[in-house]
């Protein structure tokens, strides 16, 4: 891939999903409470088009992102740069299969809610349970692939420390910045989703891909000037 290919795969894709990312968590709602099962399929019917939409972006924007992350191996010589990259495409991997399960809530939302409508509480009952299992597996994966993406960023940023490899914000370190929302990612998927809440570790998780999407932005950048 040329470098130009792969800057603007590393910063466009990333920022493609993220923006995928935002019209998701508006559509299902900020505050909803991960087990508050009634209120997503409620959203999710509400918003199937959006959900749809959304998912499409992140799906297409974190597989554009990965191919750049994958294409910049070697900027920092060692292990740990192939850790990090081969753990973030796991997570990555598992956040897509994620997408295709959350799917099914929009099918299922728009049932529950006709449903509803038509007074058939036994029927929506059944779409309810069957929509809480679906929550529980989304969950479960996306608590994991967040872990993977932690590790994995924090292993970069080992990587990168030992690198003299720039963004295009030059005063950025990109390796002290990778170790950062690494901690992050694993700190609120680890502690804060035991101790806390989901809902309080997702919300940090949301700091963290922040983070990851100005780092994705400044190197991309960086390389595509090449």
């Amino acid at each position: 891939m040329s470098s130009k290919g792969t800057g603007y795969s590393l910063g466009l894709g990333l920022l493609v999903a993220f923006i995928g990312y935002i019209i998701w968590q508006l559509t299902i709602g900020i505050d909803t409470k991960s087990d508050d099962i009634t209120t997503i399929l409620t959203n999710a019917g509400d918003g199937s088009a959006m959900m749809k939409t959304s998912a499409i972006l992140i799906c297409v924007g974190m597989v554009v992102h990965v191919a750049g992350l994958i294409s910049t191996r070697g900027t920092a010589s060692g292990t740990m740069e192939t850790i990090g990259i081969y753990s973030i495409t796991a997570a990555i991997a598992l956040w897509v299969t994620n997408i295709g399960l959350s799917l099914s809530l929009a099918e299922m939302g728009e049932k529950f809610s006709a449903a509803m409508a038509g007074g058939d509480a036994a029927t929506a009952g059944t779409i309810a349970t069957a929509a809480g299992f679906s929550q529980a597996a989304n969950v479960a994966t996306s608590t994991m692939g967040a872990l993977l993406a932690g590790i994995g960023w924090l292993c970069m940023g080992i990587a990168y420390r030992e690198s003299d490899a720039k963004g295009i914000v030059s005063f950025l370190p990109l390796g002290m910045l990778a170790i950062i929302m690494g901690l992050i990612l694993i700190i609120s998927n680890i502690i804060i989703t035991s101790v806390v809440s989901v809902e309080a570790a997702s919300q940090i998780s949301g700091i963290g891909f922040i983070l990851i999407v100005i780092w994705s932005l400044s190197r991309g950048f960086e390389i595509a000037k090449k």
